[in-house]
């Protein structure tokens, strides 16, 4: 065996391996959000559960970019950080602009969310409900 082929066996070994890696780590991530919903139900706020900070056990290998899955944002950290943004959005304001203000797209549900909480909170209030292809539209209340 020359060492060229050495190489290509053990790529090969190593790409399943990274795949199984990744649907692992999927399958964790759904976990934890279904977690995460079970507790925010039970819980009552309406807030997700803040994520336990676990030691790595072993330093992971780098992943591309392309593959790496998109990180997990909780509830209250998103909703922190549209309240961040809230002095910047205009007087009226729809998920997008919020979208826009915090220069990434939140997942719609999360997003959804996290205005509910602003309402809940007093931080807007709803102007005008969405209905298809025509967006929510929310006031600030400066509260």
């Amino acid at each position: 065996m020359t060492h060229e082929q050495y190489a290509q066996h053990k790529r090969q070994l190593d790409e399943p391996l990274r795949a199984g890696i990744q649907l692992l780590e999927a399958a964790h991530q759904a976990q934890v959000r279904a977690l995460d919903f079970v507790w925010m139900l039970q819980s009552g706020t309406g807030l997700a559960a803040p994520p336990a900070p676990v030691p790595d056990a072993a330093p992971r290998e780098a992943v591309p970019p392309s593959a790496r899955p998109e990180p997990q944002v909780f509830l209250v950290d998103l909703v922190a950080e549209v309240r961040e943004a809230l002095p910047d959005l205009p007087e009226l304001f729809t998920g997008a602009d919020v979208s826009a203000a915090l220069g990434w797209q939140p997942e719609r549900a999360s997003l959804y969310r996290a205005l509910r909480q602003l309402l809940v909170d007093g931080d807007a209030v709803l102007e005008t409900r969405g209905s298809g292809r025509n967006l929510s539209v929310y006031r600030k209340t400066g509260g």
